[in-house]
């Protein structure tokens, strides 16, 4: 095991852990992708979140960003209640 070279055991070890955390990883790209895409920005940026520090990068400005479909609900508020004159919708 110490010697340099890598025997069965080991290889099988690696094999175990590569197929437990592969579906772990994949989960966290799906889910990802699907948060990026419901908020309108590109869902490709999922992947990102697999890098170290780029992925902590990406979550605080994501979390303190105005999303597109923020100034998408906006817009169509201002529309709303120049159209009506009313009251503005909350």
């Amino acid at each position: 095991m110490f010697g340099g070279k890598i025997g069965l055991p080991e290889l099988l070890i690696l094999l175990v852990i590569f197929l437990l955390v592969l579906p772990i990883f994949i989960l966290g790209v799906v889910a990802w992708f699907r948060i990026f895409r419901k908020a309108g920005i590109s869902p490709w940026l999922g992947i990102a979140m697999l890098v170290p520090m780029l992925n902590l990068c990406l979550l605080f400005w994501f979390a303190f960003s105005t999303w597109p479909i923020e100034l998408e609900l906006a817009r169509l508020r201002a529309a709303l209640q120049a159209g009506s004159g009313s009251a503005p919708v909350a």
